[in-house]
């Protein structure tokens, strides 16, 4: 069913004027903020309006993060729930890129794991099979994206198939600038459910001025936080989990998971 509102219509219009588009696997996407990708169908969530805008005075779902909200509630994966990824080797230019890939994965996961009440799991016997219909939550692939990005990932809302976390060859430019580790702490910050600092209120000027639908306003705003860019002379090229991420994190998933202590 189309667009009724002709008001949203002419947003959406202006919308796909103003954002470069991305073709995956024959379907076209929208990338908004330089990593979060939108199908047409799904614009309407990326703009303003009273229907999914929170008001600063209705108490927040969770503190913490800039998380994604649908009615005013914080989207998230089911408390328990086993995050499990695959790297699909096939699509790596080599053996080198892709154990790069899969080690700096590995770092990033267990760092939102130190971090709140989440567990990640490689389903490494997987990552030499092409199928589709594998049982993981998400898959990790490159993907050339013609410079639109580093590297894209989803949130907990996105449909099933469109689960995936995508690398760009840029992510092994020898001139990137960016930890490496870092990007993906970032883009697993996304997989969680939370939006980007910079877009906030308190960022410098310069700074990606991106649409706050579907957001809640939890904290305060911290320009070292994981999911802020380096723009306007803050944010972090280490893209490193803060305190205050940590805070905001365990607020909306808890403190990290108890686990069996290793043998030594």
């Amino acid at each position: 069913m189309g667009i009724i509102d002709p008001v949203l219509e002419r947003k959406v219009e202006e919308l796909k004027q103003r954002l470069p588009t991305v073709d995956i696997d024959g379907q076209t996407f929208y990338v908004a903020e330089g990593d979060l990708l939108f199908e047409e169908a799904r614009l309407p969530e990326y703009l303003p309006n009273a229907a999914n805008v929170q008001s600063p005075n209705q108490p927040a779902g969770g503190q913490g993060l800039l998380g994604v909200a649908v009615n005013g509630r914080s989207v998230r994966w089911p408390s328990g729930l086993l995050l499990s990824y695959r790297v699909l080797a096939s699509t790596f230019n080599g053996d080198e890129a892709y154990a790069l890939v899969r080690d700096n994965m590995a770092a990033a996961a267990r760092d939102w794991e130190k971090t709140c009440g989440v567990e990640f799991q490689h389903a490494a016997a997987l990552d030499t099979t092409d199928r589709r219909d594998v049982d993981v939550v998400f898959t990790v692939r490159a993907f050339d994206s013609g410079g639109r990005f580093i590297a894209a990932a989803f949130f907990p809302n996105t449909p099933a198939e469109r689960r995936t976390l995508l690398v760009d060859p840029s992510y092994f430019s020898a001139n990137l600038g960016f930890d490496r580790v870092g990007i993906l702490r970032h883009e697993l910050g996304h997989v969680l459910g939370f939006r980007h600092e910079h877009i906030r209120s308190g960022a410098p000027p310069v700074c990606p001025q991106e649409s706050l639908a579907n957001t809640i306003d939890l904290t305060k705003y911290d320009p070292q936080s994981v999911m802020h860019y380096y723009c306007g002379r803050v944010g972090s090229r280490e893209m490193a989990i803060t305190p205050l991420d940590k805070e905001g994190a365990q607020r909306v998933y808890g403190p990290p998971v108890a686990r069996p202590r290793r043998a030594a």
